[in-house]
């Protein structure tokens, strides 16, 4: 059954991977923060994005993600265009040199993943995963 323990550990587990993640960044000297990483990955997965929907999406404050969107949009990854299907919004989109950070934040990525399965059977990442994930979605259906 659940306990302390493992929520102790999950606990664990995140604060580690977003304190390697940092720390990759500040490394690799990019400017931004693990947050921008999640924006740009979902600028980069979605031709449609607005503020608004990445907003949702993190269920943060749409005032906190359009402050990361402006300041992906000064250090040039990001850029708006006009929304067709609501004049109000602007739609997001990676510009060259977004798609570039993106491929770096990419191979920073696989290899902090290569890192944290080393020793660890492929069977069990991918019960790690589905255990995971299925923890996830129960706790986002309360």
């Amino acid at each position: 059954m659940f306990n302390a323990i493992t929520v102790e550990a999950t606990f664990h587990l995140a604060h580690a991977i977003k304190q390697q993640l940092n720390s990759q960044l500040e490394t690799q000297k990019l400017g931004i923060a693990a947050m921008h990483v999640r924006v740009l990955k979902v600028i980069g997965k979605s031709n449609s994005s607005t503020a608004i929907d990445i907003a949702g999406l993190f269920k943060r404050d749409k005032a906190q993600i359009t402050r990361l969107v402006n300041q992906l949009i000064d250090q040039g990854f990001v850029q708006k265009t006009p929304n067709p299907d609501d004049k109000r919004s602007q739609l997001l989109e990676l510009t060259s040199a977004g798609r570039a950070l993106q491929e770096r934040l990419r191979t920073l990525s696989d290899d902090m993943e290569n890192q944290m399965a080393q020793g660890i059977e492929a069977e069990d990442l991918d019960t790690f995963t589905k255990v995971a994930q299925k923890m996830t979605r129960n706790l986002a259906s309360q």
